[in-house]
């Protein structure tokens, strides 16, 4: 009888210890993240992206429910997940060294790079107009009529004295279309310059603009390249737009989602991937849900779920590394 009790007391302290972990798997990820369309976007009532519906997707197949806890700072979320505050962080989150030292982060999610927008090129005649400018414009009439002047006097049958001043005028006149012709040639050589960035050493000459914080941030301070920080892409954008910047330096995607909505017309990207680098999931050191997420993407990578969540967002523009 006692053998008996002993069994039934080891029972239900076992089942004691298995009810609250059943409870505690019954209870929502908590995952931060921050605006940045089109990985998050935290507008409005819904939280939609690439980066969101992935992680939904991932919670699914572990079983869980997720919400989402949106921040205003890039910062914030990283010291979310570094306190352990939240399971985990999801958006656009390069994965660096530097992280990696007090941070988890899941396999690759997202193949990315940093790119560089410039304003979009003028058609033709606007460049023209542009080179004229006001100064040479005012040269170039200036010479007109002292060429017309002088034709003039030459051709009347007045004293000597004003056939040597119209030969004067017109020489004047020449003069000032050769000062004309010199001011329009040396603003065309510099707006080339400056449309033209080859090299991440063209940017010198140029008013440059990122995100402050950011992997950019880091990228241009390893180069000397003197710029703005911005507290968010959208700030950094508006003032690219209000010319206040010519020059946004910041990852690839962002910048070509930013090409299809607000700045179609506005911006051209240029071609050239600067320091190709990964996103992934941020987890805090040690989170046992690193195992379970890592094993969820391989297999929406072999069953197509990644797939179709990449071409909802991306079309064929991205491919994860």
């Amino acid at each position: 009888m006692a053998y008996l009790k002993r069994i039934v007391l080891t029972f239900l302290t076992l089942l004691s210890l298995t009810v609250p972990a059943a409870a505690q798997s019954d209870d929502p990820l908590v995952f931060a993240t921050v605006h940045r369309p089109p990985f998050a976007d935290t507008e409005g009532d819904q939280i939609t992206g690439f980066s969101i519906d992935l992680m939904r997707a991932i919670a699914d197949q572990l079983g869980h429910e997720v919400v989402f806890e949106p921040n205003t700072r890039f910062g914030d979320m990283l010291s979310a997940v570094r306190s352990e505050r939240v399971d985990g962080a999801i958006a656009n989150i390069s994965i660096t060294a530097e992280r990696e030292r007090t941070m988890d982060f899941s396999q690759p999610i997202f193949g990315s790079g940093i790119q560089i927008l410039l304003p979009k090129e003028a058609a033709l005649g606007d460049q023209f107009l542009s080179f004229i400018g006001s100064d040479a414009l005012l040269y170039v009439v200036g010479a007109i009529v002292l060429v017309v002047l002088g034709w003039f006097l030459m051709r009347g049958k007045a004293a000597i004295s004003s056939g040597i001043v119209g030969v004067v005028a017109m020489v004047g006149g020449f003069a000032l279309l050769l000062v004309a012709a010199g001011t329009s040639t040396a603003k065309i050589t510099v707006t080339a310059l400056q449309s033209d960035v080859q090299t991440i050493s063209d940017l010198q000459s140029r008013i440059v603009g990122t995100v402050a914080g950011s992997t950019s941030d880091s990228f241009l301070n390893k180069h000397d390249i003197p710029f703005q920080g911005f507290g968010d892409p959208d700030s950094m954008l508006r003032a690219f737009e209000r010319d206040e910047i010519d020059t946004v330096v910041f990852d690839g995607p962002i910048l070509a989602h930013y090409l299809q909505t607000d700045g179609a017309g506005l911006a051209r990207l240029i071609d050239k991937i600067y320091r190709p680098k990964n996103y992934g999931i941020l987890l805090p050191s040690g989170s046992a849900l690193k195992e379970e997420i890592d094993l969820a993407l391989l297999q929406f990578r072999e069953d197509g779920t990644y797939d179709m969540i990449l071409t909802r967002w991306f079309g064929n523009s991205f491919t994860a590394e």
